[in-house]
C-alpha cells in the first residue's frame, strides 16, 4: 500500500450518535457532544456494550421512589461504553431508539476486538 494513501474507512453517522469511523486496525469514535474524535486500537480494548443506564439495579431503585422520574426515564439516552484492558473506561451517549446500522457497526467492532486478541 503506498504509505500516501489512506485507508478508507466504514462510517457510522446519524443523528443522536455519536459518529463512529472503523479502520481495519482501529476505531474512531466522535462524540454528540464534542468536536474531536478518540482512536482505539482493538488490541486494546477489553470490552464494548451498549445499555439503557436505567436497568441498572440502583437506578431501578431510584425510579421507583419517585414515579416522576419513572415517566421522564423512557426518553433518557442510552450508553456506549468502552472499557480498555488498562482499565481506562469512556462513555458516549446514544439515543434511545433502536438504529440496525448501529447495532451491525458495534457487532462489527466486538468481532474485530475478538479476532485481533484472538491473534496475540
Amino acid at each position: 500500500m503506498n504509505p500516501r494513501m489512506q485507508e478508507e474507512p466504514l462510517i457510522f453517522k446519524h443523528k443522536e450518535f455519536p459518529i463512529i469511523k472503523v479502520f481495519d486496525k482501529h476505531f474512531e469514535i466522535k462524540a454528540i457532544d464534542y468536536w474531536e474524535y478518540r482512536t482505539f486500537k482493538y488490541s486494546e480494548i477489553k470490552e464494548i456494550s451498549h445499555f439503557n443506564p436505567n436497568d441498572k439495579w440502583w437506578s431501578q431503585l431510584y425510579l421507583l421512589a419517585s414515579p416522576i422520574n419513572l415517566l421522564f426515564s423512557k426518553n433518557d439516552q442510552w450508553v456506549l461504553n468502552i472499557t480498555k484492558i488498562n482499565g481506562g473506561d469512556w462513555t458516549y451517549n446514544t439515543s434511545n431508539k433502536y438504529n440496525s446500522n448501529f447495532r451491525k457497526i458495534i457487532d462489527l467492532l466486538k468481532k474485530k476486538i475478538v479476532d485481533t486478541q484472538s491473534k496475540n
